[in-house]
């Protein structure tokens, strides 16, 4: 994996890496990686947050979660679902759609999909935060691992969301998000499939296969935006990795 991915996906800077989108495209079979770094650090916090606010704070705790997902993330992913939800609810032609899409301005249907988003997410991150002091019982560790590993399984389900969205394509326009497109092959996706599975079933053991819920998210939207806009974009791409998120973390809640 390369330092394009973390220039790429999050707000993260290291030194010599460079926004290289073809490089990245190539590589793109390691976005959970990313998700698994990014993941794993609100994990940690959570457990922080929970040892030191207590589990009657679950709500604060919660929210600040969110609150460090999107500093490290940014808000690239959350404007194309916006993005993406002002087409989707525009009426007339793919072009009106996409124009309507393209829009810079945040129409009623980004904004209501965006609070809607927000709220789900800090009531099962909240959730989550509460049950903190659970653990998992894993066979290879002496320990126990806190249920608050869910953030890094929803992180890589996120990605893995993503990425079905940008293999089912096609590209509906030239862009960023067509180079990905182009790039993508099932070899790739079956390789962050994988990739992803193992590092979930590190950390979750048997509860490891909740991390491909997102991809039905990725399925959803590729298909929406064949339908709406003739093809998938960047914004599509955004809705694809929160909504698989979405779904992941609400999976691992459910089942946990």
């Amino acid at each position: 994996m390369t330092l394009e991915m973390f220039a790429l996906l999050t707000r993260i800077r290291i030194p010599g890496a460079t926004m290289d989108l073809g490089k990245a495209a190539r590589q793109q079979q390691y976005f959970p990686l990313v998700g698994f770094v990014v993941g794993l650090s609100a994990a940690i916090a959570a457990m922080f947050l929970h040892s030191i606010l207590g589990s009657g704070m679950y709500l604060v705790s919660g929210g600040l979660v969110i609150v460090l997902l999107y500093y490290i993330n940014g808000i690239l992913h959350t404007e194309g679902m916006a993005d993406f939800a002002d087409g989707l609810m525009t009426s007339g032609d793919h072009d009106r759609k996409t124009n309507a899409m393209k829009d810079v301005h945040c129409g009623v249907g980004g904004v209501f999909a965006v609070v809607i988003y927000l709220v789900l997410m800090f009531a099962i991150a909240s959730r989550l935060c509460m049950s903190a002091e659970d653990t998992l019982a894993l066979p290879w560790l002496p320990w126990g691992v806190s249920v608050v590993v869910g953030f890094a399984i929803a992180e890589m389900g996120g990605k893995l969301a993503l990425l079905t969205a940008i293999r089912i394509g096609p590209s509906a326009h030239p862009g960023m998000g067509r180079t990905f497109v182009e790039e993508a092959s099932l070899k790739r996706l079956l390789v962050a499939i994988v990739i992803a599975g193992a590092a979930a079933f590190l950390i979750s053991g048997s509860f490891f296969p909740i991390v491909f819920v997102g991809m039905f998210g990725g399925l959803w939207v590729a298909l929406k935006a064949r339908k709406n806009f003739g093809g998938v974009s960047g914004d599509a791409f955004g809705a694809a990795n929160e909504i698989g998120r979405l779904l992941t973390l609400l999976a691992w809640v459910l089942v946990i």
